[in-house]
């Protein structure tokens, strides 16, 4: 057992806006469990009243057994703790997105010949997903794009803007009309991204802020940056498969240079 953690691995308190992140579908919990297993991620799980922590991972998952099979620590005494705790509180960061759930209590069990920890399938996930998104340039060669439909209020006609960089909670945007209309405040409702081969969001934006940028060849273009505004937790995995997916070529090409 370590004497401390990071402070992206520390439980989050609950609260009210927290609803938002909570996964109830039973299937789509699994899955995530199934990817933290897969990845041989660290989880760490705390409980008792003065905080008490292993270091765990995830060994495998039964969906059809509605089992959970969870590592037990190197120490026996912390093991042993675990055990006979009440209330265990796991967390986990994976591709930057923070990952919580519960047990009542652990069991004991066998798996591949050893001892280990069992427990259901959490009946909630919190997918945590906030200001921190991790946000990444787009390529220039392939450059990403918001369709901004046509808007009665405020009104405007259907617009391309192209995306300078992207995360799960927004998007920056050139406006590429003359005069600029995007204008902070702004709530711009159905606009549509298409990410190459992985599918289209759809979701409304909301205009931050806005800046004019001076081009090398003396024009000036209005950036904007616009936030998410209730968008569906399957759009919001499709831009984290594209960030990831951005993310992977941009690490090969790095490796085979």
């Amino acid at each position: 057992m370590t004497d401390r953690t990071e402070d992206s691995l520390k439980p989050e308190p609950a609260s009210a806006d927290q609803s938002r992140y909570l996964i109830h579908s039973r299937l789509e919990i699994a899955a995530i469990l199934k990817t933290l297993s897969r990845s041989g991620r660290m989880v760490t799980a705390y409980f008792g009243a003065d905080d008490d922590f292993i270091l765990t991972s995830i060994l495998a998952v039964n969906a059809d057994q509605n089992t959970a099979f969870i590592d037990c620590d190197a120490n026996a005494a912390s093991s042993r703790r675990a055990l006979q705790a009440k209330n265990i509180t796991f967390v986990a960061v994976h591709d930057r997105i923070k990952i919580q759930f519960s047990a009542a209590s652990l069991s004991q069990t066998r798996l591949d010949g050893r001892d280990v920890f069992s427990m259901p399938i959490p009946a909630t996930l919190l997918r945590l997903q906030r200001r921190e998104y991790f946000r990444i340039t787009t390529p220039l060669t392939r450059p990403l794009v918001c369709i901004i439909d046509e808007q009665a209020s405020p009104e405007r006609e259907q617009t391309e803007m192209v995306i300078v960089d992207i995360s799960c909670g927004g998007v920056a945007v050139i406006d590429p009309a003359e005069p600029a209309e995007i204008e902070v405040g702004a709530r711009l409702r159905g606009c549509r991204i298409p990410l190459p081969e992985i599918g289209q969001v759809a979701v409304d934006i909301v205009v931050k802020s806005a800046s004019e940028v001076t081009l090398k060849n003396g024009k000036t273009q209005r950036h904007a940056g616009c936030e998410f505004l209730n968008m569906k937790e399957r759009d919001r995995g499709l831009i984290q498969r594209y960030i990831s997916r951005l993310e992977r070529e941009r690490t090969h090409r790095g490796g085979a240079r």
